[in-house]
């Protein structure tokens, strides 16, 4: 028996002291009781917990898989270096989400003992993006809806006062709805940075290019292992509106084709001579939009990060209905939508040799 407690690790021995913010920490479940399981996931389990809150009785729990077992002094440390790193971003996001309640899943608290950590959120009653769109697209209105709503969400993000955060794993499983169906960002790549796979010790760091998302909706600066940032989500978000027209990411079925060694050939191409890489144009993703969306999907897939537009130029593109009307209606605006384009076949055109 003493063995085995050796060789597991106790993750509250990672946690320093004076580390948590006594807000967001929950010392005990007592009260607290699954109703039902709401998913199943890579990074764990999320369940709908009866909470003994007043103003959150119902609310949603992600119990992370994290690996303890038989690990190496090389491994330990790592995973102390990383909880560390977890439990900051913990704090940051409770701040950050109580800023902008409308636009992000409310982060209630956590919760952890020797064997495992629980984070709590708010409860999203329409589930995600993605559970709408199984069988059907989306209609485009919708989708543009939904698309500025995301990019509401990531400009606070990109602009937040205390840093600026990336949000590393835009997709419409991360863009849940509310019970007005309207979208609030989730999951931001934090439990990645825990995450371990069923067959061995994985941390992000060990991971293709070091990233915390999903491949299929990486950017190409993200794929080739470069220094990246708040403009590789702009690229997820244009990887999403395809999402939600089509009900796929693009070129899914080049990923299906592959399965097992879709990752390494995504990474591949994305590596090649342009010839060579998978392309990202908007009328061959989405033949049946309108060719506003197919050109704000051009500009979003902007392949040099430096040219791509950012959030706040992405929201100037959009326009809606009158505040009091409803429903709010979306669409692009061509006149901006034209212009943005301009400006970056202009600075595409600046580096092309004479």
């Amino acid at each position: 028996m003493q063995g085995e407690t050796e060789r597991k690790v106790n993750l509250t021995h990672l946690v320093p002291k004076n580390s948590l913010d006594a807000a967001i920490r929950i010392s005990s479940l007592n009260g607290w009781s699954k109703t039902e399981q709401l998913g199943q996931g890579a990074y764990g389990e999320v369940w709908k917990y009866a909470a003994p809150m007043e103003e959150t009785p119902v609310v949603a729990g992600k119990h992370l898989k994290v690996q303890l077992w038989n690990l190496n002094e090389m491994q330990k440390s790592d995973l102390k270096k990383r909880v560390i790193a977890f439990i900051t971003e913990l704090n940051t996001l409770y701040k950050m989400s109580s800023k902008y309640s409308e636009r992000f899943v409310q982060f209630i608290g956590w919760y952890l003992d020797s064997n495992e950590l629980i984070l709590f959120t708010e409860c999203m009653p329409n589930g995600s993006i993605k559970d709408h769109i199984l069988k059907t697209p989306l209609d485009e209105a919708t989708a543009l809806k939904y698309t500025f709503q995301a990019a509401q969400g990531l400009n606070f993000l990109h602009h937040y006062k205390e840093g600026r955060i990336v949000h590393r794993d835009i997709k419409c499983d991360n863009l849940l709805l509310t019970c007005s169906f309207n979208v609030k960002l989730a999951d931001f790549g934090l439990a990645h940075n825990l995450a371990v796979d069923n067959k061995s010790y994985t941390m992000s760091q060990s991971a293709p290019c070091g990233f915390a998302g999903t491949v299929i909706f990486a950017a190409p600066e993200v794929l080739i292992g470069e220094k990246y940032g708040r403009r590789a989500d702009i690229w997820s978000l244009g990887c999403t509106l395809v999402e939600m027209l089509t009900c796929h990411p693009p070129h899914a079925e080049f990923w299906y084709t592959h399965q097992e060694r879709a990752q390494f050939l995504f990474i591949e191409r994305a590596q090649a001579e342009p010839a060579h890489q998978l392309q990202y144009i908007g009328h061959q993703l989405v033949p049946n939009a309108s060719t506003p969306v197919q050109t704000l999907l051009d500009c979003l897939f902007t392949k040099n990060k430096a040219h791509r537009p950012k959030s706040e130029e992405i929201l100037d593109v959009f326009t809606h209905s009158a505040a009091d009307s409803e429903p709010k209606l979306f669409a692009v605006d061509a006149n901006k939508l034209e212009k943005l384009r301009q400006q970056i076949n202009a600075m595409e055109r600046s580096l092309q040799p004479s």
